[in-house]
């Protein structure tokens, strides 16, 4: 018998990137007014301003470089136009987290930590892997059923806003703070019967 090939079709990936950000953009967010979240068992608070972005000059442009390069390298999608249309911070004192949610009514999602730290994370789930579960000796990205990420300074997670996910409880003795982002297509996008204009 010998092994061919391994095909990780229908992948549903996280695209990271280290932003060339120079200031220190968590005493900048500290700055802002946070607002508790209503939702059941979230501890994090979230900003007034959910068009926080406009305010981050430097910081949109580097997304913006990212967002560009995950279309056109990795996915391979030329000319797509895209409107950032919601952004705001959240704020997560030690020990804070939020429930695990997705981000309805948005394509792809971003999350930008200016400052990273092994107690801050974030953890992603597989919601179709298999009803029949058998513990792997080794746990890789064809047997895991969730993923977690521990951002270091400057890192921004790109990912399809259908993946469900969740801040994990700061285990830090520091303030965990990130900016989160919605993205949708612009302009004329889709084919033939499914072709729409945004």
């Amino acid at each position: 018998m010998k092994h061919l090939t391994t095909i990780p079709i229908c992948s549903n990936a996280l695209f990271i990137y280290k932003l060339d950000i120079k200031e220190d953009l968590a005493l900048k967010f500290n700055e802002e007014k946070f607002n508790v979240v209503h939702w059941e068992g979230t501890t994090s608070l979230i900003s007034e301003d959910l068009d926080i972005l406009k305010k981050y000059e430097t910081l949109e442009k580097e997304i913006r470089k990212a967002v560009d390069a995950a279309l056109e390298e990795i996915l391979m999608l030329k000319n797509i136009n895209y409107r950032i249309f919601r952004s705001w911070l959240t704020k997560a004192e030690p020990h804070a987290f939020s429930n695990s949610h997705s981000h309805a009514n948005s394509w792809l999602s971003g999350v930008y930590y200016p400052k990273g730290d092994p107690g801050f994370g974030i953890k992603f789930f597989y919601d179709n892997a298999s009803p029949f579960y058998t513990q792997p000796t080794q746990y890789n990205m064809y047997n895991s059923r969730d993923w977690s990420i521990f951002p270091e300074d400057n890192h921004l997670i790109l990912f399809f806003s259908h993946l469900r996910h969740k801040i994990l409880p700061n285990k830090s003795r520091k303030n965990r703070f990130s900016l989160a982002l919605n993205i949708l297509p612009k302009g004329q996008f889709g084919q033939t019967d499914s072709q729409v204009v945004f």
